[in-house]
């Protein structure tokens, strides 16, 4: 299957739209859809590391699309050119602005946008577009007919991004335990949308003055002039990013921030599909097609211009600058909570708690134990500090689904009643994450067995296997896997997590497809103890890879592979002759191939032919307790 999608400006728009690609791979996904976006020269750099999207074609070079056999085009654009070129193309499902007989016209789904655009009826267009209820992706969304809250805007940056991020740093003595806020308040677009001049030097100076932020001051090639008065009334020191930076520069300084405050321009989109917390000042735009996405909020203009798309107006001149800063207190004081679950663990749960509570930390988190059992409870509450969440009993999943609707976090740390964690892991992780671009992370578990024995060799070699794996895989920015026995993710993008693939699985999934990274804090330590004897090394390590086969129900695969599978273990098999020590060693290791290549037949055979799947319930190992 072949999709066009058409849409070449403005730019902000073309950020914001790009998430319709994904939701097509995804509606589709079973005929393989091949995707093209015709868009301008300028724009092709927002699609520079996009799986989603197999060919940037731009508008001057388009002709050749004519000869390729398409099974449906969008069309985004309100110009003559796209529209007439849609209605044209021979064959295809056409959705969106369409041309024909000297009329401009919609597809059934774009009727709503139509009506609203510069196409629409006068004045019955700027009257609905004002009244509009709905954010710019459903009202997409619902054009393309796709299932628009799964998808967000998406921008992940390349090497040579990562590059310029890393000179950047250096050149300025900047670090991720800086708190760096970027300033992207002008403007170049026909409605007044930029924040003045000596109102934006005021924000700065009371900014600089609360936080001791490192401030970045952002503009577009139209905004020199602006940005050089700035720089002459502000009090503060100001790390000017430049005009002239091209698209591939912008969205790297960008990425820079903790926090960024932008109009309501290319840079908000931006922004926000980088995964920075934003805050956007808004003043004679519309307020509700605007969305955040859960990392950022709104700050709009105490103006009765608000959303009348007036092209002369004073409303940004009415931005409260103390709402400014008291939501810059929202988005730094994030709330962290550590669950342990556990299940009849009374002999492991204490010491599982006093690591928890006994962290090195600068830090302030909360502790919830979520067991089904009065054992386990009943050790915990011993401990002061330590909250209790009582569990049904029916399983790990459904337990932290539930915690999930009593608690609001912004960064959740999962961890077992069986294992403890180092006491720098709490610190360690919340380090990670003052890089908003790590969604989700993982720890690292640290066998309590020594090599003498054989299960402590398998254990050992396992365990640094995947140590190594996570590494490598983190510096080159790749997807990588994560453990469960020490695992922290955002919980504003995690609301449900399917009962038949476990949280450690599914969630890193989630985090990647929406342009985050994976991140391994490999000195965050959780010490595991593990099982000693076949038939239970043999359970769990089934059990584990089954529910990895549960992944493709709910991820696209063919973009983002599945880490644990047999192929990718044949491929490692090497690695294993690298580990062993003595003769000894050499022979544990060649049971371990056997052992491993036993557990695949048996995952196999149980899902093929027993149907036996993974599902959600507690599955008690004696020998680790």
């Amino acid at each position: 299957m072949r999709i066009l999608i058409i849409k070449v400006g403005a730019l902000g728009d073309v950020i914001r739209t790009s998430f319709i690609a994904q939701a097509l791979k995804d509606k589709y996904y079973k005929f393989n859809p091949e995707i093209y976006w015709v868009t301008s020269n300028v724009a092709k750099a927002l699609f520079v590391n996009n799986p989603y999207v197999d060919k940037i074609v731009t508008g001057d070079k388009r002709d050749f699309l004519r000869k390729i056999k398409f099974d449906l085009i969008i069309n985004l654009e309100e110009d003559l050119e796209n529209c007439q070129f849609t209605t044209d193309f021979p064959g295809a499902k056409k959705i969106g602005f369409l041309y024909k007989n000297g009329k401009y016209f919609p597809s059934k789904t774009a009727k709503e946008w139509f009506d609203m655009s510069l196409r629409g009826k006068k004045p019955q267009n700027d009257i609905l577009k004002s009244n509009n209820k709905k954010p710019h992706r459903q009202l997409i969304g619902e054009l393309v007919g796709v299932n628009w809250k799964k998808y967000e805007p998406f921008l992940r940056l390349n090497e040579r991004q990562r590059e310029i991020v890393g000179d950047f740093l250096r050149r300025y003595n900047l670090s991720r335990n800086d708190l760096i806020i970027g300033m992207n308040l002008g403007s170049s677009d026909r409605w007044p949308k930029a924040l003045p001049v000596k109102k934006t030097a005021k924000l700065i100076d009371k900014i600089y003055k609360k936080y001791k932020a490192k401030i970045l001051l952002f503009g577009g090639p139209g905004e020199l002039d602006r940005n050089r008065e700035i720089l002459k009334i502000a009090k503060s020191q100001i790390i000017d990013t430049g005009c002239g930076n091209d698209l591939l520069e912008f969205p790297a300084l960008l990425s820079v921030c903790n926090i960024v405050l932008s109009s309501d321009s290319m840079g908000l989109h931006a922004s926000l599909a980088l995964k920075r917390k934003t805050i956007a000042l808004i003043g004679p735009t519309l307020p509700n097609e605007i969305e955040t996405y859960d990392i950022g909020g709104k700050i709009i203009a105490k103006s009765k211009d608000v959303g009348t798309l007036k092209t002369k107006s004073d409303a940004m001149d009415k931005i409260d600058l103390d709402e400014v800063v008291d939501k810059i207190d929202e988005l730094i004081g994030q709330k962290i909570t550590l669950v342990i679950t556990a299940f009849k663990e009374p002999k492991t749960i204490g010491r599982a708690v006093e690591a928890a509570l006994n962290q090195k930390t600068g830090y302030k988190y909360e502790i919830i134990v979520s067991a089904p059992d009065d054992e386990t409870l009943n050790v915990v509450r011993k401990y002061k500090g330590v909250k209790i969440f009582k569990d049904s009993g029916k399983g790990k999943t459904l337990a932290l689904n539930l915690i999930f609707k009593e608690i609001d976090s912004d960064i959740m740390i999962l961890t077992d009643g069986d294992v403890f964690i180092s006491n720098n892991a709490v610190e360690e992780i919340c380090n990670l994450f003052l890089d908003p671009e790590i969604g989700c992370l993982s720890g690292r578990p640290i066998p309590m067995e020594n090599r003498k024995t054989k299960y402590g060799y398998w254990a050992n070699f396992l365990f640094d296997a995947a140590h190594h794996l996570r590494r490598e895989a983190f510096e080159k920015n790749s997807f990588l896997e994560c453990s469960g026995y020490l695992f922290a993710f955002r919980k504003s993008k995690i609301k449900q997590i399917p009962l038949d693939v476990p949280e450690d699985t599914i969630i890193p999934y989630h985090f990647w497809e929406k342009g985050y990274r994976i991140g391994y804090a490999e000195n965050a330590k959780v010490y595991v103890r593990n099982v000693n004897n076949w038939k239970e090394w043999i359970s769990q390590k089934s059990r584990t890879s089954s529910a990895h086969e549960n992944v493709p129900r709910y991820v696209n695969t063919e973009i983002t592979p599945k880490v644990k599978t047999f192929r990718n273990e044949v491929k490692g098999i090497s690695n294993l002759m690298k580990y062993p020590k003595t003769l000894q060693e050499n022979l544990w290791t060649f049971e371990l191939v056997l052992a491993r290549l036993y557990m695949w037949i048996k995952v196999f055979s149980d899902m093929k032919f027993k149907k036996k799947f993974h599902t959600d319930n507690w599955k008690r190992v004696e020998s680790t307790k």
